[in-house]
């Protein structure tokens, strides 16, 4: 069973709960998620996308249900304080401008601080998203609309065996691939909404196996690697946007070329 039919099988209740999940997830762990939901149903996870929500959101609501959470708890302002700070200047000066009745305590919360580690504001921005959804649950804030999948989306149809194709709403291709016995088997494609290709790969049993291919949204190369299992094995490559490698790709190029010439 995938990541995803244990979801959908809690109906709407397990929607909000795998969005919530994804939003107060690390970043890491964030892009892992949306990667393995994408892969599993790209219509069914347009959904999430669009329901997902960070801090900024927070930050832009309006100023009286940026009151409301606020005054859930005594501690809530320091937390606050730790998410703004290092904000730049212009997105500060909007936020302080959304509460005035706390700006002087805020900048005192600010002065008590020395430093703020990526760790620590992770965890506080996540701290607010939590209250905040905890808030729109029990109908006390509007900020955060819901934007559900329709009833249907929940009791997906069965692949049949042979050439399958998978295709957004909007009509355009989201993945193209075989099913043998009800699952994905051989080699498969996924696209972007855009119908740019995403990422290319074997299933075996319905499961992810050998060389995969990632792809940026423009084309370039993201990420190359093998699985094994539905698992990633092994040393995987990636790159960034311009092309460039990544660092821990590069050095551990340069530690095997120093071992061979060794």
């Amino acid at each position: 069973m995938g990541m995803l039919d244990r979801i959908k099988k809690r109906s709407f209740d397990g929607f909000k709960e795998f969005v919530l999940n994804v939003e107060t997830s690390s970043n890491v762990s964030r892009q892992q998620i949306l990667m393995a939901g994408i892969l599993e149903d790209p219509v069914f996870m347009t959904y999430v996308m669009k329901n997902v929500r960070t801090f900024d959101d927070f930050i832009n609501l309006p100023s009286d249900e940026i009151d409301t959470v606020l005054k859930t708890q005594e501690q809530m302002l320091g937390v606050i304080a730790k998410c703004v700070f290092g904000l730049p200047p212009d997105k500060m000066s909007a936020f302080e401008s959304n509460i005035p009745k706390y700006l002087s305590k805020l900048k005192d919360e600010l002065g008590y601080l020395k430093e703020v580690t990526s760790g620590e504001k992770e965890g506080a921005k996540n701290f607010i998203l939590k209250a905040v959804r905890k808030l729109q649950a029990q109908e006390s804030i509007q900020g955060f609309h819901w934007h559900l999948p329709p009833p249907n989306m929940f009791y997906p149809k069965a692949f049949k065996d042979g050439e399958n194709e998978i295709y957004f709403e909007s009509g355009v291709l989201a993945a193209t691939g075989e099913v043998y016995k009800g699952k994905r088997s051989s080699f498969w494609k996924h696209f972007y909404d855009s119908g740019k290709l995403m990422a290319e790969g074997e299933y075996s049993d319905g499961l992810k196996i050998g060389v995969w291919k990632f792809y940026y949204g423009a084309g370039s190369m993201k990420s190359q690697g093998k699985y094994k299992s539905d698992l990633k094995h092994g040393q995987w490559k990636e790159w960034d946007r311009l092309g460039v490698m990544s660092l821990a790709e590069y050095v551990e190029g340069v530690k095997k070329d120093q071992s061979s010439s060794n």
